[in-house]
């Protein structure tokens, strides 16, 4: 199977790292944007990554799809089947993503012309992503370790975070999410698919 991604992404690193937890051989094909078409040269028609070639010329989009397919094909899925162990993975997924989903409009809002900016959605970015590290913060002793269906999301979104709105300081913020997301930076699967630039280096 070939994999379309980019660890930049926290949507792409979900799946990469799921990948190696599940000893899943994938192709990784690092996707660069190429204007209005988006990242996946009509491998999704949306231009997004992942995207997962998972029959020839068959793609599998978006990044749930693609994390709970590859959850699914080998060992024992840690996504539970069913009931409220279920539901609440699902949800700390989509808190995880949702963060992401917060950064990522921040970032895109506040790249443009000084003069095209859009204060009341910034501050609408920046109210989502600091009530999302609050709540985290409060459920840290939920999220578990080592690696579930949905602190997978949750730590990919806190180092896109890191990267890409710094201002929100989350480390400071949320101590016993940081606490909890320490756990995490010595383990193999976190450091294969970490690809952020150190801090000087973000500001270029």
């Amino acid at each position: 199977m070939k994999l379309y991604c980019h660890p930049i992404s926290p949507y792409a690193r979900k799946a990469m790292i799921l990948a190696r937890l599940k000893a899943i051989e994938l192709k990784e094909i690092t996707a660069i944007a190429d204007g209005a078409s988006g990242y996946t040269q009509g491998h999704n028609p949306l231009g997004k990554i992942p995207a997962l070639e998972w029959q020839p010329q068959q793609f599998l989009f978006d990044s749930p799809v693609v994390c709970e397919y590859l959850d699914t094909i080998s060992g024992l899925p840690i996504l539970p089947s069913s009931g409220h162990s279920r539901f609440i993975q699902l949800w700390q997924h989509a808190l995880g993503d949702g963060l992401s989903d917060a950064v990522y409009n921040y970032r895109y809002e506040t790249v443009r012309p000084i003069e095209l900016h859009w204060d009341q959605m910034i501050e609408r970015h920046n109210t989502a992503m600091i009530a999302a590290i609050e709540t985290l913060d409060t459920i840290s002793d939920w999220l578990g370790t080592p690696w579930t269906f949905g602190n997978l999301a949750i730590i990919c979104a806190l180092d896109y975070m890191s990267y890409r709105a710094p201002h929100i300081d989350w480390q400071s913020r949320a101590p016993k999410l940081k606490s909890w997301y320490d756990g995490f930076t010595t383990d193999p699967h976190y450091q294969d698919t970490y690809a952020y630039p150190n801090e000087d280096d973000s500001k270029a």
